[in-house]
């Protein structure tokens, strides 16, 4: 039996650029691993099917099921005639834009390659990635990272974020199918690249460079969401975003006192406070509000 994490991400900023050949819109963004917020999977070796169990109280449909789509592509690539019990311990929130279904699909596929002792090239493992979810991929890489295409473009960069972080997780549902479909105006190819930013490692939270595209439509939908950064950036945070297409917002603060202050602010929703830089590299436990 395996038993694995999979983690969470937020885009440390998010440009969607123009629209590609396939059809699929092509963004620049800043991804970040938040290993302090995870899905658990177990895997257990099983006679030929695929079985699937979960604690969640919504019911994600099966062809929309990434954990599932993951495991039945694998399978099919490789021919093998095994199977797996796969139970999934939801704690990222769906439609959050924090890429929970990406990150279980991948944790997945790195699971039911070792269970089924499976031999496959890092190229046909990024293909199979991608062709299930554009966020797929860069979950099998596991840290900071510019990502760029359709998501099949992943530069890992370094950079030190010594600084608090805290999560707004609102409980709104938003499809990303839906929020690209709203974005209207795409960013010039020749827009401020968030690597630009970073100098010896240190990034300047407080540019204007620094937006996520999918705020101004989304937030113009769900006006609580521009509250809730306000709200942060008021209590003294360096960068309130929205992570991917939301409704995630998140704030970070480099004081501890401030970034208290404000998960006390927001009481009214479920929230996470972590050390960032920890965060990013080690599974580290925050403070659940």
């Amino acid at each position: 039996m395996l038993t694995l994490h999979a983690h969470a991400k937020i885009n440390l900023g998010l440009r969607i650029t123009g629209i590609l050949p396939n059809g699929y819109h092509a963004i620049h963004s800043l991804f970040l691993p938040i290993r302090g917020l995870f899905d658990v999977l177990t895997f257990e070796l099983h006679e030929d099917s695929i079985l699937f169990t979960d604690n969640c109280s919504f019911q994600i449909p099966a062809a929309e099921n990434l954990v599932m789509k993951a495991a039945y592509a694998l399978k099919q690539f490789s021919g093998t005639t095994l199977g797996a019990k796969i139970h999934l311990d939801k704690k990222i929130p769906a439609g959050a834009g924090m890429g929970g279904g990406s990150s279980d699909a991948a944790v997945t596929l790195r699971a039911l390659t070792q269970l089924w002792n499976i031999d496959i090239s890092p190229e046909n493992m990024l293909n199979i990635a991608l062709s299930l979810g554009s966020d797929i991929p860069y979950f099998l890489q596991d840290q900071p990272a510019i990502v760029e295409g359709q998501g099949e473009i992943i530069r890992p960069i370094a950079i030190e974020l010594n600084a608090w972080i805290l999560i707004i997780m609102p409980g709104l549902h938003i499809g990303t199918a839906w929020a690209y479909a709203q974005v209207k105006d795409y960013a010039s190819h020749s827009c401020i690249r968030f690597e630009d930013l970073i100098h010896d490692g240190i990034i300047d939270l407080k540019s204007h460079t620094i937006v996520n595209d999918f705020e101004p439509p989304i937030h113009a939908v769900y006006p609580e969401l521009a509250k809730i950064k306000k709200l942060l950036l008021d209590a003294g945070a360096d960068l309130s975003l929205m992570s991917g297409s939301g409704s995630t917002m998140y704030g970070i603060f480099s004081s501890k006192a401030d970034a208290v202050l404000a998960q006390r602010m927001c009481s009214s929703y479920e929230s996470l406070l972590l050390p960032l830089q920890e965060s990013m590299h080690s599974s580290s436990q925050g403070s659940i509000a």
